[in-house]
């Protein structure tokens, strides 16, 4: 995709994680921050639903993920990129460094995100920090004043002890950073939070790193796009621009895109975007390898079942097709989770649950597939099963064909509609008829709205010039088949 270069640059605040082992205080640190925040006084539980919330400190904003060890920062590990800028590493000081914490520090040093630490608890009877500090020199973590040159200060989150001076240390190394952004260029930044919303429509979370994100401006990652609709801050407020750091909420993709996705937006390549429709359309995602995945909503009785459903389909593999979960909850199939296959064209995983008479007549309707079954294995055969539907190669663009204008020697004026990805003009084309290849042809011209054009797009209406010997029907279909 494109991305203007610029010269122009101005500062922006840091966007910060909260990370360390369950119960260090995690949690209680961010509720504190929150608490205390005129700014983030005022957005209420919105901060919930949009993944992350800026607060302001002697003037100057910060930014922070919302979710403690949140999904997007570990799955910006396995990329080799990161959301955060900085980080800040919680140990309790009645506890020491625990397996998480020592997770914690794996992701830190893996990512080489700057951080620093917070030794909380302090106000325990048992707290000892000078321990806590041992305990982190044993696995690489020197503090200052103990050996090394990592930041750290001593803090209770349930009294707010220490807070405001771990809020100077992370804006003093930010400064440290130098972190930046281009005014000038195309927006781009992270997806944190994604949601089919029954009432809304697609919801995405974002965190803008670079750019401005504007209203109206076209929006893409490497497995879906759209249009920004609307634009909300982290308040909930409806604004027109968005600078970074800033936590955004947008509607306006036109299918889900995956949590911990990279963005960019304003004036991109249609072209790129169309590339990746047919995919889309089909309900798959398509990584840097090529390798295709098939889209779940998983379904199951109780926490339980759901976490060994989740964790056997999550191995799922071949070759060529691999399996992508965007939902799992416990409970029966509703018309909400249908809903949500419909926007993502997923498949629904029940296990050892039901299906409710509302979502059932809307998946016939809505043509989506219910795979349900009491034993797993059963369902492992029916994943497998689909997957192997999806190895054929995909055609990047089908149009149908809805009415006939004229037919003269080879050439036939016809009407219709792009069902998914891209028809180009010059393109040769195969036509089917009732799903079965019946001949080819080429798309000698193109108009839409009287205008002649180089190509239309999914759900766009046009006319179409074709050669060919085989005289095409209302109901044919023109097949853009697969490089």
């Amino acid at each position: 995709m494109p991305q203007t270069q610029s010269q122009n640059t101005l500062s922006r605040p840091p966007i910060v994680v909260v990370m360390g082992h369950v119960d260090h205080g995690k949690t209680s640190l961010l509720d504190f921050i929150r608490r205390t925040n005129i700014i983030a006084k005022e957005a209420g539980g919105i901060t919930q639903s949009i993944g992350a919330y800026e607060i302001e400190h002697n003037g100057k904003k910060i930014t922070f993920i919302d979710t403690p060890g949140h999904e997007a920062f570990s799955k910006m590990r396995a990329r080799g990129a990161k959301i955060a800028d900085l980080a800040i590493l919680v140990v309790a000081a009645d506890d020491g460094v625990k397996p998480q914490t020592k997770e914690s520090i794996e992701i830190i040093n893996e990512t080489k995100t700057p951080f620093v630490v917070a030794v909380n608890k302090i106000d325990k009877p048992n707290a000892d920090i000078e321990k806590t500090k041992s305990d982190l020199m044993s696995n690489g973590v020197l503090l200052e004043g103990f050996g090394g040159n990592v930041s750290w200060q001593a803090i209770s989150a349930k009294m707010g002890q220490g807070i405001n001076e771990l809020l100077d240390l992370i804006l003093l190394a930010a400064e440290m950073e130098n972190l930046t952004y281009s005014p000038d260029e195309n927006a781009s930044g992270f997806i944190i939070e994604a949601k089919a919303d029954s009432r809304r429509g697609i919801v995405v979370s974002t965190i803008v790193k670079n750019g401005i994100l504007k209203i109206g401006n076209r929006i893409s990652t490497a497995n879906a796009c759209g249009k920004i609709k609307t634009l909300e801050n982290f308040l909930g407020e409806k604004i027109e621009t968005l600078s970074p750091s800033s936590p955004a909420m947008i509607l306006g993709f036109e299918t889900l895109p995956q949590i911990g996705e990279e963005f960019i937006s304003g004036d991109i390549d249609l072209m790129e975007i169309e590339t990746e429709a047919p995919k889309k359309a089909a309900g798959l995602t398509a990584p840097n390898n090529g390798k295709l995945f098939l889209n779940l909503i998983l379904k199951a009785d109780v926490s339980g079942s759901l976490e060994t459903l989740s964790e056997i389909i999550k191995n799922i593999q071949s070759e060529s097709v691999g399996v992508n979960i965007f939902d799992a909850s416990i409970g029966e199939i509703t018309d909400g989770d249908i809903k949500n296959a419909v926007s993502t064209k997923a498949v629904i995983v029940g296990f050892r649950t039901k299906t409710n008479k509302i979502a059932e007549n809307l998946a016939k309707a809505q043509n989506i597939k219910i795979i349900s079954s009491e034993i797993i294995y059963k369902l492992v055969e029916a994943v497998q099963e689909e997957m192997k539907l999806l190895e054929k190669p995909l055609p990047l663009g089908e149009f149908e064909v809805v009415k006939i204008f004229s037919q003269k020697g080879k050439e036939q004026l016809i009407g219709g509609k792009v069902i998914s990805g891209v028809i180009k003009k010059n393109a040769r084309l195969k036509i089917l008829r009732n799903e079965n290849e019946i001949g080819s042809s080429k798309a000698a011209s193109i108009r839409k709205f009287k205008q002649e054009v180089n190509q239309v797009i999914v759900n766009e209406e046009c006319g179409i010039i074709i050669e060919s010997d085989i005289i095409v029907s209302a109901g044919d279909k023109l097949i853009l088949p697969a490089i």
